[in-house]
């Protein structure tokens, strides 16, 4: 077989092992009570048999900062740019999926009735305006990225019977952009820097530029922030429109995962997928981008 083939075969082993031991600690613990059909579903599976939708967990990284902000085992949220340190956010949880008895000495200091969780009313409400903010823009770019099409497909009629949709739709089904927000793809143009400018005044975003949502960007300069190095990575600012596509993607899914955690907790998606809160626009009655 070989050194590599030795190699891979441990890494199956292990990886079958872990599998093996998160299963077993969510039904020793008692989350089989909590955990959702799919997450079931998927961990029950044998071990390279997921498929795609599986891997979808993955995104909800960004959920589980919110959620463990919210439990104040965070104390920040990250810029709509940048990740939270997922080995910090699993650190700060002290679960060891080995040891199911882990599990429960996090879940039980918050189940008890004499835990009461404080968090400022106030900056609840802002870090979910500046969620709404920063959804919203990710969708308008979905949008931004599809004017024209959707300009001839709202001018061309269906084929009577036609059930098939167009390459458009399924870009806007797969990034979840609410129906009602598609109306508005012929106005995005001017709606956006109307919106920025909206958000910078109301402590939303940090800076603007060229009338849009600033991104900050590290340069990657010879030896600038290389870990050898004692020199910072330079950083500066690019309007949000400037961002290639995986860029703009990488921050969508950011702003949906933060936006679905914020949605659930406050009872406004009664259930943990992300599909769900697909037409949900706003937390708030209207978006936080358009209020006084």
């Amino acid at each position: 077989m070989g050194v590599k083939g030795d190699r891979m075969a441990n890494d199956d082993d292990r990886k079958v092992r872990a599998v093996e031991a998160i299963t077993r600690a969510m039904y020793e613990s008692g989350l089989d009570d909590h955990a959702t059909s799919a997450e079931k579903t998927m961990l029950e599976k044998p071990y390279r048999s997921w498929e795609y939708e599986d891997y979808a967990y993955g995104d909800h990284w960004e959920a589980f900062g919110v959620l463990q902000w919210l439990l104040g085992r965070q104390h920040k949220i990250p810029p709509y740019y940048s990740n939270f340190d997922r080995a910090r956010l699993f650190q700060s949880t002290g679960i060891m999926p080995a040891d199911p008895s882990t599990v429960e000495k996090f879940v039980d200091p918050f189940m008890a009735s004499q835990t009461h969780q404080s968090l400022d009313a106030r900056q609840l409400q802002h870090e979910i305006d500046v969620a709404e903010a920063w959804l919203w823009r990710a969708r308008a770019q979905v949008l931004l990225g599809l004017h024209t099409d959707l300009e001839i497909a709202e001018q061309q009629k269906p084929a009577a019977g036609a059930e098939e949709e167009t390459p458009s739709e399924t870009v806007l089904r797969t990034k979840r952009i609410p129906h009602s927000l598609r109306k508005m793809a012929r106005d995005m143009p001017k709606a956006v820097p109307l919106a920025a400018t909206q958000a910078r005044e109301k402590g939303l975003v940090g800076e603007l530029e060229g009338n849009d949502f600033a991104i900050v960007v590290e340069l990657k300069g010879k030896g600038a922030g290389d870990a050898s190095s004692s020199t910072p990575a330079a950083a500066t600012t690019v309007p949000y429109a400037n961002l290639d596509s995986n860029h703009q993607d990488a921050i969508r899914k950011i702003a949906e995962s933060r936006f679905l955690a914020f949605a659930w907790a406050v009872g406004k998606a009664d259930e943990w997928n992300a599909d769900a809160v697909s037409d949900l626009v706003s937390i708030n009655p209207i978006s936080s981008v358009w209020t006084a």
